[in-house]
Order: structure tokens, then C-alpha cells, then sequence
């Protein structure tokens, strides 16, 4: 299994679009995308930009970035969209206890309190861009 350094990601992809030869080198039906990208380069508006140069430029990035591999955007969507839910409910005392035990990696966590009690939905994340 390859690590996540050995991927191409989406802030890889950023920086290549700052480099005006690998700009060139696109395809040019991603021109109008780029010049938007290039208009405003630090909105989080660009990322379905980052997600169509990764999917219409797979064999440029791979020449701009030798030492990585290429993903498949439709692969990583799929696992993204994975959930692994779990429900702790206890006391507000009991909490760091219950908190130690989640096993180690990225949460994503929902808190409701009433009184003492507690409620927390944890959403683990295998990955995450």
C-alpha cells in the first residue's frame, strides 16, 4: 500500500498550477479553469478546479511529479464518502476515559450536553484532503 506522501494530492496540484510550464503543458480545455484558479489562487473555491486537472491531466502530473503516483479521484471520492460511526454516552467525568479508548487517526465529532450527561457521535476518518 502506497503512503499518502507517494500520492499526487490536491495541494500538489496546487502548487504544479503556479508553475507556468506545467501550465503549458495542460490540456487546453482546462485552459478557462486554470485562468480562473490563476485569477484568485487562494479561495477554497479551487478544489473542484484541483479535482478536474488530477482527472483530465492524470499523465501530466505524472511527468510534473515522477517520484508520485497518480490517484484516481473517483476511487478517493468513494473512500471519503466511507463513514465509520460510533456513540459514547456518559458522564461528563467519564469522558476522558471513554476519549482514550478511540483507537488513534483523524475524528470528526458531534457534542450534545444535558446537564452532566453527554452524547458524542465520532465519525472516524480513514483520509482526508
Amino acid at each position: 500500500m502506497k503512503k499518502r506522501s507517494d500520492k499526487i494530492s490536491l495541494m500538489d496540484v496546487k502548487h504544479a498550477l503556479f508553475d507556468e510550464r506545467f501550465r503549458n503543458a495542460l490540456p487546453e480545455e482546462l485552459s478557462n479553469e486554470v485562468q480562473r484558479f490563476l485569477n484568485n489562487p487562494g479561495c477554497s473555491c479551487n478544489h473542484p478546479i484541483y479535482r478536474s486537472v488530477m482527472k483530465k491531466a492524470s499523465s501530466q502530473l505524472a511527468e510534473y511529479f515522477p517520484s508520485k503516483t497518480p490517484v484516481d479521484i473517483e476511487e478517493e471520492m468513494k473512500q471519503l464518502a466511507k463513514n465509520e460511526w460510533s456513540v459514547i454516552n456518559c458522564t461528563v467525568d467519564e469522558l476522558v476515559h471513554h476519549l482514550k479508548k478511540l483507537p488513534p487517526g483523524r475524528k470528526q465529532l458531534d457534542i450534545a450536553r444535558y446537564e452532566n450527561q453527554i452524547t458524542i457521535v465520532v465519525n472516524e476518518l480513514d483520509l482526508v484532503y
